[in-house]
């Protein structure tokens, strides 16, 4: 009786500690993956590359990491500024080619094509979505 008891008792003990290792591990990707989801600038990894190499080669102070961040919010606008003023100009060359591949099939092709490039399309909007939902966060 007293083995069984000691062997129960020792179950207990680790079935515990499971417990609350679980617990903790638990809890920490979900704040983890709470954090990310709710800093776009933590999400940018390349970003965070950047200011770490800078940090550590350059040992930057506290105002000068701030400004350094105005500075890739600023050049980030200014590209993505530069893409917008293009982007019609882009338009018009994809039109052609869709025009231009669409004079090359036979018309049983050109509606699975039609969707293809819808589906296609669809996709660059999510995409863009999702750019431009990380740019207003950082800004």
């Amino acid at each position: 009786m007293q083995r069984n008891q000691l062997s129960a008792a020792v179950f207990a003990a680790l079935l515990f500690c499971g417990g609350v290792a679980l617990g903790a591990l638990g809890h920490r990707y979900y704040t983890t993956t709470t954090v990310i989801a709710n800093n776009a600038k933590a999400a940018d990894p390349g970003r965070h590359r950047y200011i770490a190499e800078m940090q550590d080669r350059l040992k930057l102070t506290p105002a000068q990491l701030t400004q350094l961040e105005t500075i890739l919010d600023d050049t980030k606008a200014q590209y993505h500024a530069v893409r917008d003023s293009y982007k019609p100009q882009m338009l018009k060359i994809k039109q052609a080619h869709i025009e231009r591949v669409k004079s090359i099939l036979t018309p049983a092709q050109i509606p699975a094509y039609e969707k293809l490039v819808a589906e296609r399309d669809q996709r660059g909007r999510e995409q863009e979505e999702r750019d431009r939902a990380g740019q207003h966060a950082t800004q």
